[in-house]
């Protein structure tokens, strides 16, 4: 199944459609291809992943499952410099796990995505 919607992103426009016509719902994506909604979500769950593939993040993520915290509380946990928090911070907001939320001075930052707190309590992160 994942070689056929691989396959779906390749393919002209004409080709894809009548690839997807038994697939289901279909969505016009950049280049001409089409792409079902099942593709979307592989897609996106890739770029979580890939986002969590990086053991500092991983790290921010087991502190970000116990409470929200803000940059700094991150930096002392983990022992890494402000710059470096806040760069692997933004990876993961991009990616669209974490959500920064401002408190006065601060943006504090938690976990937003359910399907990813439930992997992580799977592998016993952040518990």
């Amino acid at each position: 199944m994942y070689h056929h919607q691989q396959a779906l992103v390749e393919y002209p426009v004409w080709h894809a459609a009548r690839i997807t016509s038994r697939c289901g719902v279909v969505t016009r994506i950049p280049g001409g291809g089409m792409m079902t909604s099942e593709a979307r979500t592989f897609n996106e769950m890739t770029v979580k992943f890939k986002a969590l593939a990086h053991p500092a993040r991983l790290k921010i993520m087991a502190t970000l499952g116990e409470k929200k915290c803000c940059v700094g509380d991150v930096q002392r946990c983990l022992s890494l410099s402000q710059p470096n928090v806040s760069q692997h911070l933004r990876v993961l907001k991009k990616a669209g796990i974490i959500v920064g939320k401002r408190d006065k001075n601060k943006i504090c930052y938690e976990i937003c995505d359910n399907r990813i707190k439930n992997i992580l309590n799977t592998f016993n992160i952040g518990e």
